[in-house]
């Protein structure tokens, strides 16, 4: 819930937009949902008429009107709060204990041997953007004629805001973890094209998509060139051959239009390159490789060389990343809740793996996407850690692997769910950090997630014939933990020994001779390669 803070001298003309149509017609059912006590020209829930807007605003001014030749300059505070667009909306009386908490903490009113100021919230439509939100007017003069101190006034809303979203259980826009936002005409662009989703939304997928299938920055250049979207490379400065970013962009329909380029850190703050690099092999000889698909990328040539990108995983690929995974929310459960960039590694790999899975099977985005979607907020820090430390857990990347490569077909479904059960798991320990921590609200966006999106995904496995056995299910047992929702989440889970039962008939096949058939898991490559090559076939 982002405040946003203006002040002025008009408080009549304040009002009157308030109630009126907005810049853009965007203002609908105007109405008062809260104010002081003092004000009585309007009532609670009254949609405000361009009458009733003129009273109530000569109203707020009575102490300026009163006081005014003792007051000179700006009397007037005015601040909006408003929901992320995938919020929501709030009720009236939601939103109007919301303002009333405000003024508190501002201290407007409520403070001890000091008068109340007049104060006012409006309740309307939507922004532009679609955000539900609020406007608070204040007259800065008190009843008694005491002008409220503007002292760190834009400092002290912020912390207001982190206070009331933690209250009521809202996203806490100025914590941890924060996404980039866009702006209104990226919108009309989106709708203009017939586009299901953001120009960045899909850029953002393709991107985590091919950097947690990838080992190393050629195979993310090669992949990410796989996916359809545009890329280029920045070089550093006076350097042809030095890469420090890059760029993406969605390929304009019309061959006459321009290109929308986004650099990576536009997408997602855990999208610039030098975070990508530090999950990525760094040998001198992966550099090279990389410098080369770069210099392909630029010359408009294709890949300098082929890796695993294009070769199908083998059955044990397939049994060693499952496992990897599930031994990934084992770890998981032992990491510190005041430890976020192990926090948002984990959450970078997950997205990342439903990112991977919805490019391979969604033609429109769809359960797989959304919850990629709701597991990056996760991922994206508004502070990183100075320096990277290398991550003691197993990893998901393996996963990404599998699931941007492997053939649609009803041959994978059982590995898919088996793998599906596992990464249900992980997002299981991510929400009940940001439970323990107070962040509902990024809590309640992980479990819909898992519980309610991945429903679909999970029915329409059980569907495929190799799924439908009638042999006895053999129940896997609980993990221990202490959340209820965990609890109840696993008895609505696909029964995993069973699953492994079908994959043991009916495994994905090899199709290539130059992946290896005895790959190790991720994690224990990093553990034995200590930062070398890990395991790229060439």
């Amino acid at each position: 819930m982002m405040p946003n803070v203006t002040k002025g001298s008009r408080m009549v003309s304040l009002v009157k937009y308030l109630a009126g149509p907005g810049r853009a017609n965007e203002h609908t059912q105007q109405r008062v949902i809260s104010s002081s006590a003092s004000i009585v020209s309007v009532e609670q829930g009254e949609h405000l008429s361009a009458e009733s807007a003129l009273r109530l605003g000569y109203e707020m001014d009575i102490p300026k009107a009163v006081f005014g030749q003792d007051h000179k300059g700006k009397h007037v505070f005015h601040v909006s709060l408003s929901l992320a667009a995938d919020e929501g909306k709030l009720s009236d009386e939601t939103w109007a204990s919301i303002a009333g908490d405000f003024v508190k903490e501002m201290g407007f009113e409520g403070v001890e041997n000091a008068s109340p100021c007049r104060w006012v919230a409006i309740h309307h439509g939507g922004s532009k953007a679609g955000n539900d939100h609020i406007h608070i007017a204040v007259s800065m003069i008190a009843e008694d004629g005491r002008k409220w101190s503007q002292n760190n006034d834009q400092p002290r809303s912020q912390t207001a805001a982190v206070e009331l979203e933690k209250k009521y259980g809202l996203r806490v826009a100025r914590g941890e973890h924060a996404e980039r936002g866009y702006h209104p005409k990226e919108m009309v662009s989106a709708r203009a094209q017939g586009l299901p989703e953001l120009a960045r939304e899909t850029l953002q997928r393709c991107v985590r998509a091919a950097s947690t299938a990838s080992v190393d920055e050629a195979e993310f250049v090669r992949r990410l060139r796989g996916t359809g979207v545009l890329i280029r490379p920045r070089f550093a400065k006076d350097s042809t051959s030095i890469v420090e970013g890059f760029s993406v962009a969605l390929k304009p329909k019309d061959p006459t239009e321009k290109a929308v380029w986004f650099g990576g850190g536009r997408l997602a703050r855990d999208l610039t390159l030098p975070k990508l690099r530090a999950g990525w092999d760094g040998s001198p000889e992966a550099g090279e490789e990389a410098r080369a698909e770069w210099d392909a990328v630029t010359r408009g040539k294709r890949p300098a060389s082929v890796g695993r990108e294009a070769v199908e995983p083998t059955a044990e690929q397939w049994e060693a990343y499952t496992a990897e995974v599930g031994s990934l929310y084992e770890k998981i459960k032992s990491v510190p809740l005041d430890d976020p960039g192990m926090w948002a590694q984990v959450a970078r790999e997950t997205s990342g793996v439903f990112a991977a899975w919805s490019l391979r099977t969604e033609a429109v985005p769809g359960p797989l996407a959304e919850t990629s979607k709701a597991l990056s907020r996760t991922a994206q820090l508004r502070r990183f850690p100075t320096k990277a430390k290398p991550a003691p857990l197993p990893s998901a990347k393996g996963a990404g692997m599998l699931m941007m490569q492997t053939s649609v077909g009803p041959s994978s479904r059982a590995g898919e769910a088996l793998l599906l059960a596992q990464l249900r798991n992980t997002m299981r320990a991510v929400h009940d950090m940001h439970k323990a921590t107070g962040r509902l609200s990024d809590a309640q966006r992980i479990r819909t997630a898992a519980m309610d999106r991945l429903a679909a995904v999970k029915a329409g496995l059980e569907q495929s014939p190799t799924m439908s056995s009638s042999a006895p299910v053999a129940l896997a047992e609980k993990p221990k933990s202490s959340s209820r929702w965990l609890d109840a989440a696993q008895e609505k889970d696909p029964e995993i020994e069973e699953v492994k039962r079908l994959i043991g008939l009916n495994r994905p096949e090899a199709k290539s001779v130059r992946a290896s058939a005895t790959e190790t898991p991720v994690a224990a490559r990093e553990k034995k390669d200590q930062g070398k090559s890990h395991g790229r076939s060439r």
